[in-house]
């Protein structure tokens, strides 16, 4: 019997696209950056594409659950998330110098658990400085690249 095209490969093809795209859902963020904490690595308004996992390295820049501490974070910022860099992880000491009073407990270690991020532009950064030890669980994941900016938006 001959008919008409056979639509099961579109209807295979379609699904197996849906499938694709539910797996990368899942694991990949698109998170626009806030405020100048990170400059000059990363401005305000850049879009950067996020690698969803709690698996870090130092010296890697995460997207990060922004602690519960109001008297820190300026009225015009209500995103929940952050970008910082991760700067000790845990057992490993307490960068000296950048954030003296985190040393002196734990013995100088970041306790486990526990991660110590900075911004690159420490003097508009809220971080480990002043908030302490974050915890590992609350890094969403690893940002993997910038993503280019819409049309007609500039960087600041």
């Amino acid at each position: 019997m001959t008919g008409g095209p056979d639509v099961r490969v579109p209807a295979v093809a379609l699904a197996v696209l849906a499938a694709c795209w539910a797996v990368a859902a899942r694991r990949l963020l698109v998170v626009t950056v806030r405020g100048t904490s990170m400059a000059p690595t990363h401005h305000h308004g850049d879009r950067l594409l996020v690698r969803r996992t709690r698996t870090v390295r130092r010296g890697q820049v995460v997207v990060v659950l922004r602690p519960r501490s109001p008297a820190v974070w300026r009225q015009d910022r209500h995103s929940p998330l952050i970008v910082k860099r991760v700067a000790a992880m845990p057992g490993e000491p307490v960068p000296p110098g950048l954030v003296p009073p985190l040393a002196e407990d734990h013995a100088g270690r970041v306790p486990p658990g526990r991660v110590v991020l900075l911004g690159d532009n420490a003097a508009a950064s809220v971080d480990s400085r002043q908030l302490g030890f974050f915890p590992l669980d609350d890094v969403l994941g690893v940002v993997t690249r910038s993503l280019p900016r819409p049309e007609g938006a500039h960087r600041r």
